[in-house]
């Protein structure tokens, strides 16, 4: 299977990112701001998992083999579950980090670099963000998808650090440079509170899928179609089973035949498969599709 968008886009992804996250820990180390640094060290953590997304993708575009003979699909969302913890991790640390500096009596930090600073990657990481969205229209990539909610994320908090370095620029200007000190390490427990959406949009649809949960759109549109095509066509029974890893949906039906049921040949089963397979969707090579019939009940239970 070709995916040389996605792969194309998940590099020129990565190296973006990991400029910003170069930027962004310059930056802080110079200026003495903790949230800027903190805005470089994530960039520099999403630049880890863009990699490894990377080799996702190109793994899935390989042809299965003898040891992994179903595929590299479920790789997609053990890396996606590595990044969504990630993010929360990373989250929770800048929280302890925003309310000891608060506790310590804040920081003086340089407001002239880092509004410079917040002011160009706003507009180059919103920039991107929605290319790249305009871009996976067409792919339809669950990689790039969430990949791309980094610079979501990224883009947000150079909003927050923007607004909140020119407000404590407003704050010195007014005279109440005591309490401008304090604006660092509450940007940084406001932007770790932020990452906690972003983090379990991740996690939660890429914990079902290592989990194996059953996918409930997929097990109910499989459940319809039986239900349909046994009042059509008369059978006595079946078992749906469904699985879903990443963009890969794994579909197993077995269907029970009336005793007298009108079997003349192989072909008369090959249409029933095609006529369910046409009711469920176009087919992909992200679908697995097994469909076996039976006259006894004993081999679905």
């Amino acid at each position: 299977m070709s995916n040389r968008g996605e792969q194309k886009l998940l590099k020129q992804s990565t190296v973006l990112m990991f400029a910003v996250a170069i930027a962004g820990i310059v930056t802080g180390f110079i200026s003495g701001s903790e949230s800027i640094m903190f805005d470089g060290f994530f960039s520099l953590i999403a630049t880890f998992i863009k990699v490894l997304m990377l080799i996702t993708a190109q793994l899935i575009a390989k042809e299965s083999n003898q040891r992994f003979q179903f595929g590299f699909w479920h790789l997609e969302p053990m890396v996606l579950l590595i990044e969504g913890s990630f993010l929360l991790l990373i989250a929770i640390y800048a929280f302890l980090n925003g309310v000891f500096g608060i506790i310590n009596g804040g920081r003086d930090i340089e407001l002239g670099l880092v509004i410079v600073y917040a002011a160009v990657f706003t507009v180059v990481e919103f920039a991107y963000y929605f290319w790249v969205k305009r871009k996976n229209r067409k792919l339809k990539s669950t990689l790039i998808q969430f990949d791309n909610v980094s610079w979501l994320v990224d883009a947000m908090l150079s909003v927050g650090l923007l607004i909140s370095f020119v407000t404590a620029l407003m704050l010195k200007h007014q005279g109440y440079a005591q309490w401008a000190a304090y604006v660092d390490p509450a940007i940084l427990i406001l932007l770790a509170l932020s990452m906690l959406a972003p983090a379990f949009k991740i996690l939660k649809p890429a914990l079902r899928d290592v989990l194996g949960i059953v996918p409930d759109a997929l097990d109910d549109k499989v459940r319809d179609v039986l239900e349909e095509m046994s009042a059509r066509h008369g059978f006595e029974g079946y078992k749906t089973y469904v699985q879903k890893h990443g963009r890969a949906r794994f579909i197993e039906i077995h269907i029970v035949l009336p005793a007298g049921y009108p079997l003349t040949s192989v072909k008369t089963l090959d249409a029933l498969r095609e006529e369910i397979s046409g009711l469920l969707g176009a087919a992909d090579s992200a679908r697995w599709l097994t469909i076996s019939f039976t006259g006894d009940r004993k081999w679905i239970s």
